[in-house]
């Protein structure tokens, strides 16, 4: 397989991706509109991450999510740029490029 369904992983291997149906923001409705229009709100950006977007199909488990990024990036006494910091950390130890 090629294509945008490949990527290499840490060894330079070609990988399946796997594809998850989702709903873009634009065509959201109900409780899944519902919880894009609270994101955008807490992050004060507008967008919604691709990231999120995974959740899109189950917004109980998307409201969950964020609630999780708010407490990791808000709550506590640490500035945001040093929980961004560390979260860049991580993803790149994890080998996630997102």
């Amino acid at each position: 397989m090629s294509g945008p369904y490949r990527a290499r992983g840490a060894h330079g291997r070609s990988l399946p991706v796997a594809h998850i149906a989702t709903i873009p923001p634009a065509r959201a409705t109900g409780d899944t509109a519902e919880a894009y229009r609270e994101l955008r709100r807490m992050s004060g950006s507008g967008r919604v991450a691709q990231v999120v977007q995974v959740f899109s199909l189950r917004p109980a488990s998307m409201r969950r999510m964020m609630r999780a990024w708010e407490l990791a990036m808000w709550a506590g006494d640490e500035p945001r740029a040093s929980r961004e910091l560390v979260a860049v950390a991580v993803s790149r130890l994890n080998d996630c490029h997102y």
